[in-house]
């Protein structure tokens, strides 16, 4: 009888604790990690904008702290927040950094306004390698979201939970420069390879006999002054490549009469 008695019992536990333990086991796989958040492409190119999806598995916010632009208005703006419910995705157009391998995301509970920041002089790279984002105290900007606008304060903080998400990043290089050319440089929305080339033209000393200014294919004398026909002749050169690019230029002279 006690034996029957004590396996009908245990039977009653088993039935009583199969409830209780899917309630905690939903909790813990409720938990924010680095694998609820997906996001494609898993490379991104670095220098450029592209279009990066992102997309939760589970209920998280992801901080982004890179340069974002809006598809409507295209202005670009200094990193967001963006609030996903569990199976929800959103695209952006990110600007990767050009000058680094490694990217990183800031994953935490949905809702979260408070995010800690890396020190100006490291990368976020390094940041996540000291485990800054275990510090108990540091630098962080709160997100404010409006409904014609989005922004963040400085403050102080005493620890937040958050995750980060590492991807890698790849920046293009042209094949008509080597690496010691400045191949690695040479591609994205501004680049020094084409920096190096307009400042390598407007400084070139190469005799040009028609260049009745400075006689030199560069614009060597540049310096902004009265009457002076070359600072006018490089004025000029700037105005219409500006134009070329489709911008308008406006033109303001000042006199200084003594």
């Amino acid at each position: 009888m006690g034996r029957e008695f004590s396996i009908a019992l245990g039977f009653v536990c088993l039935m009583l604790m199969a409830p209780l333990s899917g309630c905690f086991g939903n909790e813990e796989s409720g938990e924010v990690s680095a694998d609820s958040l997906e996001v494609s492409p898993t490379i991104w190119t670095g220098g450029i904008f592209q279009t990066v999806t992102l997309e939760a598995q589970g209920d998280l916010s992801v901080f982004i702290p890179y340069l974002v632009k809006d598809p409507v208005t295209g202005y670009v703006f200094n990193s967001t927040v963006m609030d996903l419910k569990d199976g929800e995705s959103a695209e952006l157009s990110i600007l990767a950094p050009p000058r680094t391998n490694n990217g990183v995301l800031l994953i935490s509970d949905y809702g979260t306004d408070l995010w800690p920041i890396r020190e100006t002089s490291e990368s976020w790279k390094t940041w996540v390698d000291r485990n800054g984002n275990l510090d108990l105290s540091g630098m962080a900007v709160r997100y404010m979201k409006s409904s014609n606008s989005s922004s963040f304060s400085y403050e102080v903080h005493n620890g937040i939970s958050v995750i980060p998400y590492e991807f890698m990043i790849q920046r293009e290089q042209m094949p008509a420069y080597s690496e010691d050319e400045g191949g690695r440089h040479s591609t994205g929305v501004v680049d020094g390879r084409t920096t190096y080339n307009y400042l390598s033209m407007l400084s070139d000393e190469t005799a040009d006999p028609t260049d009745v200014v400075d006689g030199a294919v560069g614009y060597l004398d540049r310096w902004a002054g009265q009457g002076n026909a070359a600072y006018e002749d490089a004025a000029l050169h700037l105005i219409q490549t500006l134009e070329n690019f489709g911008l308008e230029v406006i033109t303001q002279r000042f006199v200084y009469d003594s």
